[in-house]
């Protein structure tokens, strides 16, 4: 839903069709980065560990980087550039818990009390 809303707003020049997202690519997609490889394992170990994304991505990865927490970064600035960073709960709560030391379960707050459910 805030993936559907973020393009509407910032991908103008084009129009943005929420079947887009909803597609087996964008639904695969989105199934496979959270349940699959590195990006669940880094996940579940920053959870369980407290460690920092970039001490788990030296332990567990031999170097590589996760795409997810830059991705959170720039999308968390864009955010605050415009002033919007309220109309995006999620991605709000996901840069806070990466970085900011925010505890996971305000995700989990997060989604329960998202306006899309309200």
């Amino acid at each position: 839903m805030e993936m559907i809303a973020f393009a509407k707003v910032f991908c103008t020049d084009s129009h943005v069709s929420p079947a887009t997202f909803l597609e087996s690519c964008g639904i695969a997609d989105l199934i496979t980065t959270c349940y699959g490889g590195r990006n669940r394992k880094i996940g579940e170990a920053f959870a369980k560990t407290g460690k920092t994304i970039e001490e788990l991505e030296k332990e567990m990865l031999n170097g590589q980087k996760l795409q997810g927490p830059a991705t959170a970064t720039e999308i968390h600035h864009i955010l605050k550039q415009k002033n919007m960073v309220e109309k995006f709960p999620l991605f709000t709560a996901v840069y806070q818990i990466c970085f900011n030391g925010h505890p996971v379960t305000e995700f989990i707050n997060c989604l329960q009390n998202h306006p899309e459910h309200m």
